[in-house]
């Protein structure tokens, strides 16, 4: 039973922004005692952070129109947030009325927030016939498929897999393929799909998840940035100052990426975070956007200086001139072209 207290009004600012609606510490209770299922974002007025989740999750209440997705303000009241172990801002938790929490680690986006509560509302791992499987593979940003016969020791390999990242993929179990055991994945995010069949090696299996989950334009942090650099292929860095601004990059620059992935990875920057790349990659400090190829191997860098819009067809014309050695690099001079970007 779901207390009528849960249904929410969009409160409209005097500058017609949304803003949040947060519910009171004793209604918070009753949901989390009540409810099924209770999705919680947790906020705080100092934060930058839940600032940027405000429109987001207003988005989200009102396109899902789910009265079990509230917010409550831990600046009223800290007691209650520490009582719940929250100590960062934001967090997004699912509770579940079994006491069972869901942490939420994603993209703090209202399409991403919705697609990780409607994964976890359903079963760790779906088991379904092979006849069964294409209707399901478009239910989440990445899904990872096991056909394996009755009795496979890979069965319980793939349970305990999904049961480590089920907060962040989907999982189906379904009968072998052709007679054959193989593990599958679609993500459909970058339109890609992997298979794996050989399972001999110890870390196959988490490889795999690696393999199908990152992104096909990845975004550098601190954290993954020498990864990226020591993977012997060239980094085509865009410089990004908004969230919109990256989305759209990635959206437009997909297929460019899939033509060139061999050779270089389409990679993003976010200036306000690493406002110091910007010189270090030859753009002038203080750009809110930009473009540059960097060959890890050879030091060489090669900053785009055009002023058309950054479009894919300028970006191609950018790495062709690169390759003809029209572009000089702020590294090493005018080259004599460059056969691998």
């Amino acid at each position: 039973m779901k207390p009528a207290g849960l249904r929410w009004l969009l409160v409209l600012c005097v500058s017609h922004a949304v803003a949040w609606t947060h519910i009171s510490e004793d209604r918070l209770r009753t949901a989390l005692d009540e409810n099924e299922y209770t999705l919680v974002a947790f906020t705080h007025p100092g934060s930058d952070a839940c600032t940027a989740l405000e429109t987001e999750w207003i988005s989200l209440q009102k396109t899902s129109k789910d009265p079990n997705i509230i917010s409550f303000d831990c600046g009223k009241d800290l007691g209650s947030c520490r009582d719940l172990d929250v100590a960062s801002y934001p967090a997004i938790r699912l509770y579940r009325r079994d006491g069972s929490i869901i942490r939420y680690r994603g993209d703090r986006k209202a399409p991403r927030i919705h697609t990780f509560l409607n994964r976890s509302l359903r079963p760790t791992v779906r088991e379904v016939g092979v006849n069964q499987v294409t209707p399901l593979l478009g239910d989440d940003d990445v899904v990872f498929i096991a056909h394996l016969p009755a009795g496979d020791v890979l069965r319980d390999r793939f349970r305990a897999l999904a049961t480590k990242y089920h907060d962040q993929y989907s999982f189906i179990l379904s009968g072998p393929l052709k007679g054959l055991s193989i593990f599958q994945c679609v993500n459909n995010i970058d339109e890609e799909e992997h298979t794996l069949t050989d399972f001999s090696t110890v870390n196959s299996l988490e490889a795999f998840v690696k393999l199908c989950s990152a992104p096909l334009i990845p975004e550098l942090t601190r954290r993954n940035e020498a990864e990226y650099m020591q993977k012997g292929k060239s980094l085509l860095h865009y410089f990004f100052s908004s969230e919109a601004e990256k989305d759209k990059y990635r959206s437009e620059m997909r297929p460019l990426a899939k033509k060139y992935a061999e050779y270089l990875y389409f990679t993003l920057t976010d200036v306000n975070e690493y406002p110091e790349m910007l010189k270090l990659l030859g753009q002038k400090p203080g750009s809110k956007t930009g473009l540059s190829l960097q060959n890890p191997n050879t030091g060489d860098v090669f900053p785009f200086r055009g002023k058309k819009k950054i479009t894919p067809q300028v970006v191609e014309q950018f790495l062709d001139d690169v390759i003809e050695g029209k572009i000089p690099s702020v590294s090493t001079g005018p080259g004599k072209g460059h056969d691998e970007l």
